[in-house]
């Protein structure tokens, strides 16, 4: 009887170990399935950036991370965020978590396209869904010197050197833009490597 208690423990040891184990396997292979997804996803973007991004009418560059002070800004101006719907500065517009890649290239266009239409040249992307800028943005971006706290559309740590957008993981990093003037925004051309440029086509769906 002994013999038999210990053999359907064991039996039972193992056979959560084995559910444990299927389970730990799953996990893992969703993990490594979503890193391919995301790795094919910019692959594909850099062979046909035209087709598979999102198109802005404003032209606009990465720069960097850089650290940001509340009480001291480098960027003084939140021209709107996507946060807090109870904020005077709320877009309308939500966090799209489910999406955050997508979100991402759109709430970097709104951006681009305020700050230009208050005549700045430089803005800044914050608390994953802030928009920032400043008038004399250009040389104020760095005051508080660079920051390694900006995370991708993936949410992993940002290369500026990669394809896609960058943020601020909270209030106190900017991820800085320049937006490039240079010929307007409908002349077709992408500028590769450190630059992310966006160019506007009739045929195309646009953030307006």
């Amino acid at each position: 009887m002994q013999v038999i208690a210990s053999s359907l423990l064991l039996l039972s040891i193992i056979a959560v170990s084995h559910a444990r184990l299927q389970r730990n396997s799953k996990r893992e292979t969703k993990d490594e399935r979503k890193k391919v997804n995301n790795l094919f996803e910019d692959l594909a973007e850099a062979e046909n950036p035209i087709k598979l991004r999102s198109i802005c009418k404003v032209n606009y560059v990465k720069v960097g991370c850089f650290k940001e002070d509340t009480s001291d800004r480098a960027l003084s101006q939140e021209l709107f965020q996507d946060r807090i719907p109870s904020d005077p500065n709320y877009s309308g517009q939500e966090v799209n978590w489910g999406d955050y890649s997508t979100y991402l290239k759109s709430l970097a266009c709104r951006c681009a396209k305020s700050s230009a239409q208050n005549g700045s040249t430089y803005f800044g992307l914050q608390d994953y869904g802030r928009c920032f800028s400043d008038p004399h943005a250009s040389t104020s971006y760095s005051t508080h010197g660079d920051s390694s706290s900006c995370s991708n559309q993936y949410h992993q740590p940002c290369d500026d050197n990669a394809y896609g957008q960058c943020v601020g993981k909270n209030q106190q990093e900017n991820y800085i833009y320049k937006i490039s003037m240079d010929d307007g925004s409908g002349n077709g051309e992408i500028d590769y490597g450190n630059a992310y440029d966006q160019v506007d086509l009739k045929d195309l769906n646009t953030y307006n």
